[in-house]
């Protein structure tokens, strides 16, 4: 198992190391479903320039809601990436079988772990996890609505590519500096659901072959 380590585990640095640590995946279309502000096709080598982004409000080129179905055709992308998104849908189940029905060859994906170190360590001194949780008293923009482990996650990524045609050909933790550290990489290789802040899973459809 990997231990993919960023410059942060929000912005640029997240989607560079995606892109350096499976190199082989972005030279057709790619899809990025849930793109913010298109991070990713930022990160994206120049050779790679057929990209669309995917999300619930501009700047992204299509406005769609995964959780209601993508507007695209059955294997129409050669590459679909959703990288902390699917912990936003309602049904997690259906929004991950739609990833896996438009993309042609691989799926990339990304899944906090809430029960890492430090969140346990919020809920043990009575902080909010984030403003992605609680019980706030106006409707919020977006929120999470699954709490899960890293072993968890990589046991449904497990089961629900088989389910839908594909298997995890690749994963790995997903972390930021200190666990840079030769010694604490190990510890969080060994240790994943306690210091891993999220999985990583590289999906290839059934019968494809990587180039």
């Amino acid at each position: 198992m990997k231990v993919l380590v960023s410059s942060g585990l929000a912005g640029i640095g997240k989607f560079l190391e995606m892109v350096r640590a499976f190199p082989h995946i972005w030279a057709g279309k790619v899809l990025d479903v849930g793109c913010r502000g298109g991070e990713l096709r930022d990160a994206l080598p120049n050779e790679s320039r057929a990209y669309v982004g995917v999300d619930l409000y501009p700047p992204a080129s299509v406005i769609a809601n995964l959780g209601a179905g993508l507007p695209f055709g059955n294997q129409a992308t050669d590459t679909v990436v959703a990288l902390d998104v699917l912990e936003h849908t309602d049904d997690i189940h259906k929004s991950f079988s739609e990833l896996c029905r438009v993309a042609r060859n691989h799926v990339l994906i990304v899944l906090p772990n809430m029960y890492e170190l430090r969140w346990r360590l919020r809920l043990l001194l009575g902080h909010p996890l984030s403003g992605k949780y609680g019980l706030p008293s106006n409707p919020p923009k977006d929120r999470h609505r699954w709490v899960f482990s890293f072993h968890e996650a990589k046991a449904f990524s497990h089961a629900l590519a088989n389910r839908f045609g594909f298997e995890v050909v690749d994963e790995g933790c997903l972390t930021a500096p200190p666990h840079s550290f030769i010694g604490v990489r190990q510890l969080v290789k060994i240790f994943p659901n306690l210091l891993a802040p999220a999985y990583v899973a590289l999906l290839r459809r059934k019968g494809t072959v990587d180039q």
